[in-house]
This record gives C-alpha cells, sequence and structure tokens, in this order.
C-alpha cells in the first residue's frame, strides 16, 4: 500500500497543482492578485489540462498495480524457490530510487494547497518601497480637462473651482512631468494603497502594474502631504487634492499633492490595473 502511495504520488501532484489554478480562476478573481487579467482563458485551460493529466496518472497506475500477480514465484540468493509479493520485491530491490523522489516531490503540494485553502494578499507597500521598481511613464500630450460646467471655461476668473477630476496615477504622474502644467490649480482624486514617508506629515499612495505577473511589477507613486493622520499601511484609499509643483526636485522623484479628503476604499477587483477612482 505504501509503495502504491509512493507511485500516485507525481500525478496526484499534478491534479493538486491543476485543482488550484481552477479554484482561483473558475468563478473566482483570486488570480488577479497574481498575474494580469488576460491571462485568465489560458489559466484555465492549463488547470483543466492539468487535472486530466493527474486522474489519468492516477487510473493508469492502479489499473497496472491491479493487473499484478499477487504472488510471484522466483528463487532466493540460495537457490530455494520461493513465493513472494511483487509489493515487498519492488521496495526491497529498488527501496532508494523510490523512498527520495516522491518525497521531495510531496512539497511542491504546500503552495497548491496555499492556492486551495488560502488567498494571499496582491503585493503591497514592501514592493513599493524598493528602490529602483519605477514604472515608465511616456510623456506625451493629454487633452485639455473639463472646466466647471457650472460656469464654463470661458466665464469665470477660476473656470475649475468645483471640478474633481478622476485620474489614474499614470496620467496624474504624466501629467505633472508635462511643460503645459495642465494639473496646476486642479482638484484631483486619485486611489491607491498606503506605504509610509520619510517626513511626519507625509506618506506614499501607491499603484504597482504588471506585464505579465507579479514578478515584474512595477510601482507608480505619489507623495501626499496632508494635515489629517496617514492611514494604515497597505490600506487603500480615495484621495481628493490638489497638485503641488516642486520646481527643484529630481525629475525622476515622486510628483505631490496636497490632500484635502481621503477615505478608506475596498481593495479594487484588480489590484494592478491602474485605473481611475470612477472605473474601479
Amino acid at each position: 500500500m505504501k509503495t502504491t502511495l509512493r507511485g500516485l504520488a507525481p500525478s496526484l501532484l499534478v491534479a493538486l497543482v491543476g485543482a488550484a489554478l481552477l479554484r482561483i480562476t473558475v468563478g473566482s478573481d483570486v488570480f488577479l492578485q497574481y498575474v494580469k487579467e488576460g491571462l485568465r482563458l489560458p489559466l484555465i485551460g492549463s488547470g483543466f489540462v492539468l487535472v486530466g493529466l493527474g486522474i489519468a496518472g492516477v487510473v493508469r497506475r492502479l489499473t497496472k498495480r491491479r493487473r499484478e500477480p499477487v504472488m510471484r514465484f522466483g528463487r532466493d540468493a540460495e537457490g530455494n524457490a520461493v513465493w513472494h509479493r511483487p509489493a515487498d520485491h519492488d521496495a526491497h530491490g529498488h527501496g532508494h530510487d523510490h523512498d527520495h523522489g516522491p518525497r521531495v516531490a510531496w512539497l511542491l503540494t504546500i503552495p497548491a494547497v496555499l492556492l486551495l485553502c488560502l488567498a494571499p494578499p496582491p503585493l503591497g507597500s514592501f514592493s513599493a518601497s524598493r528602490d529602483g521598481a519605477d514604472a515608465v511613464v511616456e510623456q506625451t500630450g493629454y487633452a485639455p480637462l473639463a472646466a466647471s460646467p457650472a460656469t464654463g471655461a470661458s466665464g469665470a476668473t477660476d473656470p475649475w473651482v468645483g471640478v474633481v477630476t478622476p485620474m489614474s496615477l499614470t496620467e496624474f504622474i504624466g501629467r505633472s512631468r508635462n511643460p503645459e502644467r495642465s494639473l496646476e490649480g486642479r482638484k484631483v482624486r486619485l486611489t491607491g494603497f498606503v506605504s509610509p514617508g520619510t517626513q511626519p506629515g507625509e506618506w506614499y499612495l501607491n499603484r504597482l502594474v504588471v506585464s505579465c505577473c507579479a514578478a515584474d511589477a512595477r510601482r507608480l507613486r505619489v507623495l501626499v502631504h496632508a494635515d489629517d493622520p496617514a492611514p494604515a499601511t497597505d490600506s487603500w484609499v480615495d484621495l481628493t487634492g490638489t497638485w503641488r509643483p516642486a520646481p527643484d526636485a529630481p525629475a525622476t522623484a515622486a510628483p505631490r499633492i496636497d490632500a484635502s479628503e481621503q477615505h478608506a476604499v475596498p481593495q479594487p477587483r484588480a489590484p494592478y490595473r491602474d485605473l481611475p477612482p470612477s472605473d474601479r
């Protein structure tokens, strides 16, 4: 029985990994904490293939086991005729190979079981605080931002009073570095998760974006100046504020925003997609 279980280990492991993939993709958005949304169908297909291969391996092994004779005739070292069980022969004749390989293989069940039973959170403040992990925001032309619908663009000294523009962090960072200074005097609304700042009254609003999976995550971040205490690290926040120009800051420095309002919000469905707050 022990030998049979060792022989089934590789097939059971393959099926377990496939089941874990199906658990986080079919009827669930858990996979979005690890990879981008476009990989859902390939992951579902891989899950079904792995489950099928694992079941086929178990069936093949059990069928082969059932066809083996219960007892086998042979001779011992002294030439005497003896009957022995094939399982006993395999265990003594090939014990070294079977003892070590499957035991190592079973260690690979740990990540699969974690995916089946638990949902590890997406990357957060630890990844966002690493140096050299910034996403590249390309310089581009931006369309003019909308003026206040109450006054119009031509009938008021400040046509932007009362206008709050939802914006992705990518656009906010790009506009902050654009020579047109389209953010000047504008009130914007951003969403991200919190990481600590280096000075009192400062903290960072972050998003992580991926090309494929969490392993290639890159950081987008904005330095927040606020009178209110900083929210809890790794909590998600909906923030309203005004861009603070910093002419002397290095070109690669995080843009700054003076926060006027901040509200805790749930983690977005797709944490690695940098969307404006209204589109979450």
